[in-house]
Order: C-alpha cells, then sequence, then structure tokens
C-alpha cells in the first residue's frame, strides 16, 4: 500500500463487496502485502461482522492472458471445495475495477506455508509429512477430476477439441510463433507430434498449476489448494505431469513429486481413490508442460526487455529458460 487514502479506499471498496455479497455491515482490516506477484498482489485482511472477526486475503490485479475471470475462478473454487479438495474457502469476487482500482478476490486465510523452500524444511523436519502430502495431493487431485465436467462453470475454458493433446500442441506452436527460434523447443514439437498418447477415459476439471508453490502445507499436510487461475476442462494427466516436474523440486532431485514425494506413492494413491493414471500420458504431459513453461519464461522476460513491463519478477524469469531447455532434452529418449 502507497498511502493511508489508498489502504482506506481498499479497506471501504472491500467492505463494499462484502456487504452486497450478503455480510452484515462489514469493517475490514488492511493488514501486510503477503506476496506482490508478476500479475496479482496478496493482501492479508481481517473482515469484523455481527461481532465475528474472520482472517481472510484479497488478491488484486490484472488478469494474465487466459486466466480465468476472478469471479469464475471463484465458482470454480466452490464446486471443488463442495467435491472434497481442500481450498480456501472464496468470500467476494469481482472482475470489475470500479471499488478497489482492479479486480479483486477475497478468501478466506489458511494457515500454513507456501513458499516452497519453507514447505520443504517443513517436511524435512518431519520425515513422515512428505509421503503423507504426496498422498495427500493424489487424492485432491483424484476428486477433482471426478467431479462432472458438465456442472463446472460455463465459461471455463475447453481444452478438447478434437484432442486435449492435439489442442495443446496448437497452443505451444502459438506461442512458439512469438519468441525467437529454439533447436530445443523445435525438437519437443516434433517429439511430442510423433508420440500421441492414448486418451483420456472422460475428460476432467484441470487446476493446471497444482505445484509446490500453489499448496497450503502446515503440520498436517495439504491444508489448501491455491491459485485457480489456468483451470480448463481437459486431460487430468496434465495436472499430475505439472506437479512432478523437475522445476518445481528446487533441487530436490531425488524426490519426483514436487521435492518431497515419490511419484510411486502419488500414482498408488490416485489410483486409490479412482484416478485413472495413464504413464505414456503422464511422460507426454510432462513434455508439453517443460516446453509451455519454457516459452512462458521467454515471453516474461521480452515483456522487460522490450520495456512492456517493469516486474522484476519477469527480468528475472528469463534465466530459467535455459534450464527448462535443458530438462526437456532430458525427457525425451534418444530414438
Amino acid at each position: 500500500m502507497s498511502s493511508d487514502a489508498d489502504i482506506a479506499q481498499l479497506a471501504a471498496g472491500l467492505a463494499k463487496a462484502l456487504s452486497e455479497d450478503g455480510w452484515r455491515d462489514p469493517v475490514v482490516h488492511v493488514g501486510t502485502t503477503a506476496s506482490a506477484g508478476a500479475n496479482r498482489r496478496t493482501v492479508f485482511i481481517d473482515i469484523e461482522s455481527g461481532g465475528v472477526t474472520t482472517p481472510a486475503v484479497a488478491q488484486l490485479g490484472g488478469l494474465p492472458l487466459n486466466s480465468l475471470s476472478l469471479a469464475v475462478e471463484s465458482e470454480l473454487v466452490r464446486l471443488a471445495e463442495r467435491a472434497g479438495v481442500p481450498v480456501a474457502t472464496p468470500l467476494a469476487a469481482s472482475n470489475h475495477a470500479d471499488l478497489v482500482g482492479s479486480p479483486f478476490q477475497i478468501s478466506r486465510r489458511v494457515d500454513g506455508v507456501t513458499v516452497p523452500r519453507h514447505v520443504l524444511r517443513t517436511v524435512a523436519d518431519q520425515p513422515e509429512l512428505g509421503q503423507r502430502l504426496t498422498q495427500q495431493c493424489a487424492v485432491a487431485l483424484a476428486r477433482l477430476h471426478a467431479i462432472d465436467p458438465a456442472t463446472a462453470p460455463e465459461k471455463l475454458p475447453r481444452l478438447t477439441a478434437p484432442t486435449p493433446t492435439l489442442a495443446y500442441r496448437r497452443q505451444l506452436h502459438d506461442l512458439a510463433a512469438l519468441v525467437a527460434p529454439s533447436p530445443a523447443i523445435a525438437l519437443g514439437l516434433r517429439w511430442l507430434a510423433a508420440h500421441p498418447p492414448t486418451p483420456p477415459t472422460r475428460l476432467s476439471i484441470v487446476h493446471s498449476d497444482f505445484r509446490n508453490g500453489n499448496l497450503i502445507v502446515d503440520d498436517d499436510g495439504l491444508a489448501a489448494v491455491i491459485d485457480w487461475e489456468l483451470a480448463h476442462i481437459g486431460d487430468p494427466m496434465e495436472d499430475l505431469a505439472w506437479l512432478c516436474l523437475r522445476c518445481w523440486r528446487f533441487r530436490e532431485d531425488d524426490h519426483e513429486v514436487g521435492g518431497f514425494g515419490a511419484l510411486a506413492d502419488l500414482r498408488d494413491a490416485y489410483v486409490g481413490a479412482g484416478g485413472p493414471w495413464r504413464a505414456d500420458a503422464f511422460h507426454w504431459w510432462q513434455v508439453a508442460r517443460t516446453i509451455w513453461w519454457c516459452l512462458v519464461l521467454r515471453l516474461q522476460a521480452g515483456a522487460f526487455v522490450s520495456g512492456a513491463s517493469s516486474s522484476l519478477v519477469l527480468a528475472a524469469s528469463g534465466r530459467r529458460a535455459a534450464e527448462l531447455e535443458y530438462d526437456l532434452l532430458m525427457l525425451i529418449p534418444p530414438d
């Protein structure tokens, strides 16, 4: 927050939104800023209403390309919560900037850690926690993927035409056209085309950013899944592959699942909770999502270099693109 006036405006705008959502005479107290990411800022708040104080967080900021509107995201999170997925319960949301100067979402605050290094330290201090967290992630994903896509918000994107994998390949080619040519990316795109996986037995709601860093973890394990802005209907194996990319292990490469767990535990718990596992699709999506992340990092760095953005977060992204090219080459087996 830059001034007392800004804080007062934010508090008044959030209170008005809560009032319109049914809260009785809410008063919002604005606390510290928890994070300032590339697209959104997260602020701790406390809501007083009816003699009760509710700890919450407000996410503020513009919407990145191809992300959900905050209202649709809140609707989806409520649906996931009803299916038994641990989430930060949405309290109010608006796609408009008239109340606080930007779109925003208010969610109930969930105690725990989200910073990946802190998560891995917590796991290191409690050796049994890594396996439990891995199994909890698998169950959460199985519950999410079991939701009937017909009940999803109408505006949730569909990565389905004609198949999720072909639709995703088209997206990757479109992204690749926006950056300088890369031999590694070109090789990866050819590999994806030559190795189509078995199709999913059913389409599912896919979180699409389920990884270490978007999980709130406490001493009991998975407390909440956050940051649903990239969710869509597609292939459920995309979520499982993304969770296991090397870039989300933070040097804990012996633990393939987020730096804290074993792939066998993830697979067994997912299947045990009713999720169908397809090994060829898991590998295909690891390659595809590695390509995607490499391209996004290059685009983020390009936005800073071109002057389109002054975000240091975006500036720092470019240095990791080479790491993703290395990961991609390690994922593609030699013919």
